[in-house]
């Protein structure tokens, strides 16, 4: 297997961090390097204090954003193939194995996604945040849209992330739209040519933290950096945006609304239409937004 490099983002959360990379340690060959970068935690000594028992490097952002920890954490790095989670996941030990292998199989490929459930016997929440649980493996190409999977399981060959510049830092959390860097990341590995895949062997588990209310304030900044990542693909891929936009305002919108409603489920009625609105909120402002690059340009922003 080909020797990666791991990329953990963090911010303020030192116990999560610690048990996400244990378990990132746990699945690493000796050639591998696991890098964490801290995104402008309040208390950077209990991360540092944390991360430096476990990481071959220890970064740090004075800037937050997840976009920006994530690129400095893959341009620090050695090695062809970067995998990127989050410091609310705990990986599996073949995580690391699965999602390389993946990516090595096959060249035509500039990311693979991985399989995502909720922590086995906790409290299940009334609505899964960031999970991709599909039994059979898949293929992505510019016609694809919905769940294609997240950042918290990624593997992306470096090449791939050159070609495009890596993470647009004007999206995701800390960022001036609060979501969607991995959609926007896949929207443009693959106008660059490359397919995507999903490995569904390559097992993490994402924690369910977030209370009802935390989830509807979550949906509307989820709507944002959405309807953001929409606005850049009408202008340079109308395409992929006309199925994208469909995806994003009525199957996760307004069809999502009338479902919940149907079950009975009020809050999460209410946070797919806070979703709709972040998304032509997200919309708006990323049209009124320079793109340079692919790349959101904001004012005062390098």
């Amino acid at each position: 297997m080909p020797a990666v490099t791991v990329v953990v983002p963090t911010r303020d959360r030192p116990d999560r961090l610690e048990r996400c990379l244990a378990s990132v340690r746990s699945a690493l060959q000796d050639s591998d390097e696991l890098i964490v970068v801290d995104s402008a935690s309040v208390d950077g000594e209990a991360v540092r204090a944390v991360a430096a028992r476990f990481a071959d490097a220890v970064l740090r952002q004075d800037r937050s954003g997840v976009g920006l920890a994530r690129n400095a954490g893959w341009r620090a790095g050695r090695h062809d193939i970067v995998l990127f989670t989050d410091d609310d996941v705990v990986v599996t030990d073949q995580w690391v194995v699965a999602l390389a292998s993946a990516v090595e199989a096959h060249p035509d490929t500039g990311f693979v996604t991985g399989r995502i459930e909720a922590p086995p016997g906790l409290p299940f929440p009334r609505r899964e945040v960031a999970l991709k649980r599909d039994p059979q493996p898949q293929v992505f190409d510019r016609s694809s849209v919905g769940n294609l999977g997240h950042s918290a399981s990624l593997a992306v060959r470096r090449v791939s992330l050159e070609a495009v510049g890596g993470f647009d830092e004007a999206l995701g959390a800390g960022g001036h739209f609060r979501s969607a860097p991995e959609a926007d990341l896949f929207d443009r590995i693959l106008a660059a040519g490359w397919l995507g895949r999903y490995e569904p062997t390559a097992l993490a588990y994402h924690e369910q933290w977030r209370d009802t209310a935390q989830i509807v304030e979550l949906d509307f900044g989820y709507g944002v950096g959405n309807g953001a990542r929409l606005a850049k693909l009408v202008r340079a891929d109308r395409f992929r945006a006309r199925r994208a936009a469909q995806d994003a305002l009525w199957d996760w919108g307004v069809a999502a609304a009338v479902q919940e409603w149907r079950r009975n489920e009020r809050p999460l009625a209410k946070a797919a239409l806070y979703r709709l609105a972040g998304t032509v909120s997200g919309f708006v402002r990323g049209l009124a937004t320079p793109v340079d690059h692919g790349h959101f340009r904001l004012a005062g922003r390098p």
